[in-house]
């Protein structure tokens, strides 16, 4: 017993087939979601456009600001590096004046005790004459 009124789903036409539709309510909620959503992602993808733009010009300010800072240090300081660096090889060259000077007077000092020995000895042997 086979009825007419049955429709095939698998076999029929389009026009023939049952149709669900989404209530209203929830194709509301869809288009809602939908604007609100669009509006949001427009306004953070501008404002990620806007920010990277800014933060390439920051960028290029921050970079001649370090560039004007190290010159305006090199200025300041480079003098007195200068200055410094002179009055360090002055210094070495007088400790190296002092250490020749040193080593003179250690010389003197070794033929003065040569020169004291020898006349120690002489003394020593004009005290055993009889």
């Amino acid at each position: 017993m086979h009825s007419e009124s049955h429709i095939d789903a698998d076999r029929a036409p389009n026009e023939e087939q049952p149709r669900m539709r989404v209530p209203r309510q929830w194709r509301r909620l869809f288009e809602t979601v939908g604007v609100v959503g669009s509006l949001f992602l427009g306004g953070f993808g501008s404002g990620y456009f806007w920010a990277t733009r800014n933060a390439e010009v920051q960028m290029a300010r921050q970079r001649e600001d370090h560039l004007a800072e190290i010159d305006r240090l090199r200025e300041a300081f480079g003098n007195g590096l200068k200055s410094l660096a002179g009055r360090v090889n002055q210094a070495a060259g007088t400790a190296a004046s002092a250490a020749q000077t040193a080593g003179e007077a250690a010389s003197t000092a070794q033929t003065a005790a040569q020169t004291a020995n020898q006349a120690a000895k002489t003394a020593a042997k004009e005290f055993k004459k009889p």
